[in-house]
């Protein structure tokens, strides 16, 4: 924890100070009483000052979290919960600096003592991986604005950038492998075969009637489908391809995570094989989250000597190559 405190003249505190110097100069000279009065006034607002201003950075603490996923390229806004101890801030300007991004400058013009205000700013990740928030500059020129006084905090916090993600059309990944599966479950659902007929009861949706059967029986009939069972997705990579350029592979792991995620907003249960880890389908956000972060701090050159784990069938299941995938979109 810092506890220096800089201070740097503003423009109007320069010449507060050489005025003040002045009324000195010309007290000693002339020995009048009324200027000594005014140069202990002009050096007792100094003091004051400085002690305020002090006061009004002491015991200031932000407390950063993101709002949402950070994505790479893409706009993200951070909270801050900015903290005071036993002293009210007033006027404080909290100007944090990232790692690898320019830093963002909030000002914030007053913090109850012993309470908090929140406040949120924009950041543009540039990359996946880590991002890191390595410290935090709080400044006033509360009272007087004769001086600025700041001190700086370090913050090392880290959060996971997430790869760039684009929404694919479903044809991007349906070219390969096979159709939805159409296998029965035996028990109701929400699939697109008949499962049985039974009689219209108060609250069914009115999608549900058969039409034709409730004509022909002369009451409401409503239609049950069966639920079809579907494992999902599951996205194979066996080995990371040697890609010419840094920049391809940064593209290829982006639509990987496109992939990914296009395929869970279809809320249908997605996973993916890589080399050294695997996640068998879900359609659950948390896993998708572990998913992208994984895609987010892999380093395809220091694992391209890993091997995938094999790949399991199921006749439910289907199963994607990611490599014919990325070729056949194009890259």
């Amino acid at each position: 924890m810092l506890m220096t405190r800089p201070i740097r003249f503003t423009r109007f505190g320069t010449f507060y100070v050489l005025f003040a110097l002045g009324v000195g100069a010309a007290a000693v000279n002339t020995g009048n009483n009324l200027l000594y009065l005014i140069l202990g006034i002009l050096l007792g607002l100094i003091v004051i000052s400085g002690f305020l201003s002090d006061s009004a950075l002491w015991g200031t603490v932000a407390r950063w979290s993101p709002v949402g996923s950070l994505y790479a390229g893409e706009k993200g806004r951070m909270e801050c919960r900015l903290q005071k101890g036993w002293f009210p801030g007033v006027a404080v300007t909290v100007e944090s600096h990232w790692s690898g991004l320019s830093s963002q400058s909030t000002f914030a013009p007053w913090i109850p003592a012993h309470g908090s205000v929140y406040f949120r700013s924009e950041i543009l990740p540039t990359r996946r991986g880590r991002l890191t928030l390595e410290r935090c500059r709080y400044s006033t020129r509360f009272p007087f604005g004769f001086f600025q006084k700041s001190h700086t905090a370090p913050m090392a916090a880290q959060w996971v950038v997430y790869p760039s993600i684009h929404r694919l059309p479903s044809a991007s990944w349906e070219r390969q492998g096979r159709h939805f599966s159409r296998n029965a479950s035996n028990r109701k659902g929400l699939g697109s075969v008949p499962f049985l007929l039974r009689d219209y009861r108060a609250g069914d949706p009115l999608r549900q009637v058969d039409w034709k059967t409730s004509a022909k029986r002369a009451h409401l009939m409503v239609k049950e489908m069966e639920e079809e069972t579907d494992e999902g997705d599951l996205f194979y990579l066996d080995s990371w391809p040697s890609l010419a350029t840094s920049l391809e592979t940064e593209n290829f792991i982006s639509f990987i995570a496109s992939l990914l995620f296009s395929v869970y907003e279809r809320g249908r249960p997605v996973g993916l094989v890589a080399p050294g880890r695997s996640f068998w389908p879900e359609a659950s956000r948390p896993h998708l989250h572990r998913m992208l972060e994984y895609l987010a701090l892999v380093d395809p050159a220091a694992d391209r000597h890993l091997k995938a784990a094999p790949l399991l069938t199921s006749r439910s299941l289907q199963n994607h190559d990611l490599v014919l995938l990325w070729r056949s979109h194009g890259r």
